[in-house]
């Protein structure tokens, strides 16, 4: 669409996911979109590098069949192909010395689509099993949305239904963990009952997972990045943004920029410094959000070391193991297909660590040798195997911490100033800090900018469009 003199001004003031799915909603609207983002890059959370040659995202991310508005993202990116998809959720879960065990759903309705894996899974013992079971009823019934759930943590309610340690590290955390960031004890119980709920037990298929074939930049930024083009949009990188005010207005670098609407899409602790006070509530409160870390380690073997695309792991210092072989040489697309380039043989193990608390401070070489001990535990062939290359990569930032209580200070994507909206996982979606989270924030902060767009005459809000150079 080319720009006219009523076509309304959006300005998107983050580049991660969330602000990514604004900005593109929001130009699928009809509006003129300018993107700022701060880093020289766009994906926030969600970004990728070239090392020797190999491309290696910041963290390891997959969705369910149940994350709908993610999906449908990719769809608008028309990037479905370069993402794969389970037919059936099976996960696989693996023990040092022992055969692995698998978390799986078969072709029944729900509930029974989890029955035979629960009564089958090894790691625990037949009581636990049978009371795993009734405790996954027990959830279905609890409603996400009551304040008293969110006040409850995750664990202590599974003690109080009798549910043994091992239980709750042998399965709970499993799930808990890479979708709430944080061990089932620290989690509220709210945010837990969302993601068992919708995740697995409201339909069948909801667990099936997916994940990128491709570097996370390629999946999200990249393609974001063409489509926000395509539309007469802008994005300018590096762009220091100063401060979001009334108007509303973005001053960037020195210089007022003013908008038909502004969507404010950056970490929480970072909203506080942009905005005047008491522009969200519980503004100066948003810092106790807190922030949960995330680690991972990535391994170039010489060789195969592992035959599924990822595995949970028990009884070891390691959490999740992807193969990331395929993204790490992809080489682009053409023709509509991917390209990658040829392994040699090697291939790309990355060690994803969730809650990371006690590595994000760690020495990297540190690091590396504890998870190449532990994986070639879980890894028989990777013992025998050469180790090319490692790297660590740490986000220090990676979400906020849905600990008990904290419902209360997710915002909605409403502020004191007209015309501005927020945006981010973090904000009130009822959904923790997925990709899922971020994706419908940005939605819904678009859909409700465009009709603050269309209830104001653009002809009188021309003047806002004018950049202003602030005096000293």
């Amino acid at each position: 669409m080319s720009p006219v003199a009523s076509q309304p001004r959006v300005a998107v003031v983050g580049g991660g996911l969330a602000g990514l799915s604004a900005a593109v909603a929001a130009a699928d609207g009809g509006a003129l979109v300018t993107l700022y983002e701060r880093a020289p890059r766009l994906g926030g959370a969600t970004w990728s590098f070239q090392r020797n040659g190999r491309w290696f995202d910041n963290g390891q991310h997959v969705f369910m069949r149940c994350c709908t508005e993610y999906r449908a993202l990719l769809e608008r990116l028309e990037v479905t192909d370069q993402v794969a998809e389970q037919r059936r959720m099976s996960v696989s879960v693996m023990r040092p010395g022992r055969r692995a065990a698998r978390i799986f759903r078969t072709g029944g309705p729900t509930p029974l689509h989890l029955a035979r894996s629960l009564l089958g899974y090894s790691p625990l013992s037949i009581a636990d099993r049978l009371r795993a079971i009734r405790t996954a009823l027990a959830l279905r019934r609890l409603d996400p949305d009551d304040p008293a759930t969110d006040e409850m943590s995750f664990g202590g309610w599974l003690r109080f239904r009798g549910e043994s340690d091992r239980a709750i590290a042998g399965m709970w955390d499993l799930i808990c963990l890479p979708t709430v960031n944080l061990r089932a004890d620290d989690a509220s119980l709210s945010l837990a009952v969302k993601v068992f709920r919708t995740g697995l037990l409201d339909h069948a298929d909801a667990g099936d997972l997916g994940w990128t074939r491709v570097p996370l930049s390629a999946l999200h930024g990249d393609a974001a990045a063409e489509v926000i083009a395509s539309q007469g949009g802008d994005i300018q990188l590096q762009a220091h943004v100063e401060s979001v005010g009334e108007g509303p207005s973005v001053t960037v670098d020195g210089q007022r920029v003013g908008a038909h609407a502004v969507i404010l899409a950056v970490p929480h602790d970072a909203v506080d410094d942009l905005l005047p006070p008491d522009t969200v509530p519980r503004q100066s409160e948003l810092v106790d959000l807190g922030i949960s870390p995330i680690v991972n380690v990535h391994f170039v073997f010489d060789r195969q070391v592992m035959d599924v695309p990822f595995t949970a792991a028990l009884d070891s210092p390691v959490q999740f193991v992807f193969d990331r072989t395929e993204a790490a040489n992809w080489a682009g697309n053409k023709a509509g297909e991917l390209v990658s380039a040829d392994s040699g043989g090697e291939q790309v193990v990355a060690v994803s660590q969730s809650a990371a608390f006690d590595e994000i401070g760690e020495r990297p070489a540190e690091m590396i040798e504890r998870y190449r001990t532990a994986l070639a535990d879980l890894l028989p062939r990777s013992a025998e195997a050469e180790v090319i290359d490692a790297v660590v990569t740490r986000e220090h930032r990676a979400t906020f911490a849905g600990h008990p209580g904290t419902r209360r200070l997710r915002p909605g994507p409403a502020t004191a100033i007209d015309g501005l909206f927020l945006a981010g996982a973090w904000t009130d979606t009822g959904w923790p800090a997925t990709m899922e989270g971020a994706v419908r924030s940005g939605k819904l902060a678009a859909g409700l900018a465009l009709d603050h767009c269309r209830g104001a005459d653009a002809s009188t809000a021309a003047p806002h469009d004018q950049r202003e150079r602030m005096s000293a």
